[in-house]
């Protein structure tokens, strides 16, 4: 009876053991997410607060609005992964600008192809959210 005690007690701590070590490889695993998703956030919260844009200029052509942009935060942007909206409709644009990289303190030209677009709402929006209204003169 003693030795079938200890092959019992023996056996039993084994699947403890073994039961543990898969709760703690899961809840470890798990904290490492959580970790990263923290650190990702954090990331993203930064370039949110560190970017800024103003519409400086808006011109009516015949057949386009060319907008001049500034970038007065300390991020550098994407030129190209902006969205342009008038009166609240998303429209396609022109980058009129050499390069794609948009530096602080540095301008960015766009082109929307559209006729008449005189006392529109013009929004801008980056690509982390940050965006500049303005009223088409």
């Amino acid at each position: 009876m003693g030795a079938e005690t200890s092959i019992v007690i023996a056996l039993l701590f084994l699947g403890f053991l073994i039961v543990g070590t898969a709760i703690y490889s899961t809840v470890d695993y798990s904290q490492n997410l959580v970790k990263k998703a923290q650190l990702d956030q954090d990331t993203m919260k930064k370039a949110k607060m560190q970017t800024d844009i103003t519409i400086i200029n808006a011109t009516n052509k015949t057949s386009s609005l060319n907008i001049t942009l500034k970038n007065t935060g300390k991020t550098t942007l994407n030129a190209s992964a902006l969205d342009a909206f008038l009166d609240g409709v998303k429209y396609p644009y022109n980058l009129l600008s050499p390069s794609n990289t948009w530096t602080s303190e540095n301008n960015a030209n766009i082109s929307i192809a559209v006729t008449n677009s005189t006392g529109k709402r013009l929004k801008i929006i980056t690509e982390n959210g940050i965006s500049d209204y303005a009223i088409v003169p």
